[in-house]
């Protein structure tokens, strides 16, 4: 999908249209659109957030969940 209202909005703004002018096609577009932009926005977000290392208490109990695993 071509994302024609870019050059009207920059990102964040809020548009409100009245349900009498909604065209369901139209409408499902956007609806898609803004969902994969969430969608990739979450991604990056959680991407980012395994790149950083465990705390020195978290990294304790992931060895010591590891050694259970591994013992059973």
């Amino acid at each position: 999908m071509q994302d024609l209202g870019s050059e009207d909005w920059q990102d964040g703004d809020l548009v409100v249209v009245p349900l009498a002018w909604r065209d369901y096609g139209l409408w499902s577009q956007i609806q898609s659109a803004a969902q994969d932009q969430i969608g990739i926005k979450l991604r990056t977000m959680y991407s980012e957030l395994l790149q950083q290392p465990l705390s020195p208490g978290l990294l304790d109990v992931a060895r010591e969940v590891e050694q259970r695993l591994a013992a059973s």
